[in-house]
């Protein structure tokens, strides 16, 4: 029925206290028995990274269901989700009151289970696996839709470019609902490595307490959590068995790979960068420890069964990159009704980011959509990001013609020189760039700048 294969017993722990083995069996048996029915099922889990939501995840899939996560959502987005895909089973904290159209079957470590009244207007693919949410949807709730095969595929190239095995200890330091955070579960999984569920922030103490209690070897997280770690003045001296640090999730700044590649190798550890996308399940590149100081600044290479080519290339070099491979989606949905379709889309993504390939490394420039025109030139907006983030964090939107906003963290002195460096190698005016300092730059659930709230700032300057 599908070729996704996980430990078949699983080992957990809740912060650093192991879940004992026959507990989580008898947790696994007991979702099942909630989830069992004669056709294929949608499964919604709203709880989280705490191990009910784990339980149901792993029961769903053994039987052949596909799932939808969405981490704590709030009312709205909950009932946004029910109306637009109709999920069979929902399994939730139970603060809210039961949604209209559902009656509660049961509980699950003391999470609430609902079930579906009335039958969903469309059947599920048998290939289909799981819903990833995409960030900064428009106009509904639109997904990836992911098969068995692509879950599998990507777990499997994720321990093999990371060398995960059944000594290693992972942890759940991102979202259950972002691709990144999903794909640290399976690829652990996969390998019969113990997981620790976390709900802490990796930037707060407690979070460092249950890494060097639970013997945590390897560490997931995004670049606005390594900017924060960077600012505490973090080490990694005093957790023994952490061997690996990865990131993902956008561009860290040079500077810091090499500030955390370092840390990590007098640590005696390694430190990789990674780049991916949801609509390619999780990660589709990997700078492996050893290549790290020799390529600062790139992804590296593919995972395993990946491959990267680009397109257009200009005279730079540089054009948009093009990934093919088993982890590539099966296609989007928005509805009940997209469930029902197999793949309708090829093995190819065309990602939309600008890149350049150098000794085989990939680098990755910057969103293709957010090239500027400002005075007839044509400027990558990541590239003056970049160019900034010696100083802080920056972001720049578009605002009215021939012009842009660069946004920045703090106070605007200490981006002042960076910013006239720019402006002077790209001759442009002041007035055509200008710099706006904000308290805080809106993030979104994921960490990343939320760029929409940014153009709204920008349209009232």
């Amino acid at each position: 029925m599908h070729s996704l294969r996980l430990a078949a017993a699983p080992a957990f722990l809740e912060d650093a206290h192991a879940v004992p083995a026959e507990s989580v069996a008898a947790g696994l048996d007991a979702a099942k028995r909630g989830l069992t029915r004669p056709d294929k099922a949608l499964v919604a889990i709203f709880t989280g990274r705490g191990l009910a939501g784990l339980l149901v995840y792993l029961g769903a899939l053994d039987l052949g269901h596909a799932v939808l996560v969405k981490e704590q959502p709030d009312h709205a987005t909950r009932d946004a989700l029910l109306a637009a895909y109709q999920p069979e089973f929902v399994l939730d904290a139970g603060a809210e009151p039961v949604p209209a159209g559902y009656r509660p079957s049961g509980e699950l470590c003391g999470a609430r289970m609902l079930s579906r009244e009335a039958h969903a207007d469309t059947a599920v693919h048998p290939e289909l696996a799981s819903l990833i949410t995409t960030s900064g949807s428009l106009g509904g709730p639109k997904a990836v839709r992911l098969s068995y095969a692509n879950l599998a595929a990507n777990a499997e190239a994720i321990v093999a470019a990371l060398g995960i095995g059944p000594t290693d200890v992972g942890i759940t330091s991102l979202p259950f609902d972002y691709s990144f955070g999903l794909s640290v579960v399976n690829s652990h999984l996969a390998a019969g490595a113990p997981l620790v569920l976390s709900r802490l922030s990796p930037t707060s103490r407690r979070f460092w307490q249950v890494v060097a209690r639970a013997g945590v070897t390897n560490l997931g997280a995004v670049p606005l959590t390594y900017r924060l770690l960077h600012g505490t003045g973090w080490r990694p001296a005093g957790f023994p068995a952490l061997r690996l640090a990865y990131q993902a999730g956008g561009a860290l700044e040079p500077a810091l790979v090499e500030h955390f590649g370092r840390l990590m190798a007098d640590h005696g550890g390694g430190f990789c960068p990674m780049y991916g996308a949801t609509e390619a399940t999780a990660r589709m590149c990997c700078l492996t420890p050893d290549l790290l100081f020799d390529h600062l600044g790139s992804v590296g290479r593919p995972v395993p069964g990946g491959r990267i080519r680009l397109n257009e290339v200009d005279a730079d070099g540089v054009g948009e990159i093009v990934y093919q491979g088993p982890n590539v989606m099966m296609g989007y949905a928005s509805s009940r009704a997209d469930l029902a379709a197999g793949r309708t889309v090829t093995d190819v993504l065309h990602t939309g980011d600008l890149g350049r390939l150098d000794r085989g490394m990939l680098y990755v420039l910057g969103r293709k959509d957010r090239q500027l025109k400002l005075y007839g030139k044509r400027i990558l907006a990541d590239e003056i990001e970049r160019r900034l983030a010696v100083a802080g964090p920056a972001a720049v939107v578009p605002a009215a013609a021939d012009t842009a906003v660069v946004f920045v963290e703090g106070r605007s002195e200490p981006f002042r020189d960076a910013w006239l460096d720019v402006l002077r190698e790209l001759r442009l005016p002041a007035e055509c760039l200008p710099l706006r300092a904000v308290a805080g730059l809106p993030r979104t659930s994921s960490g990343k700048v939320d760029l929409a709230r940014l153009r709204g700032l920008a349209d009232a300057l």
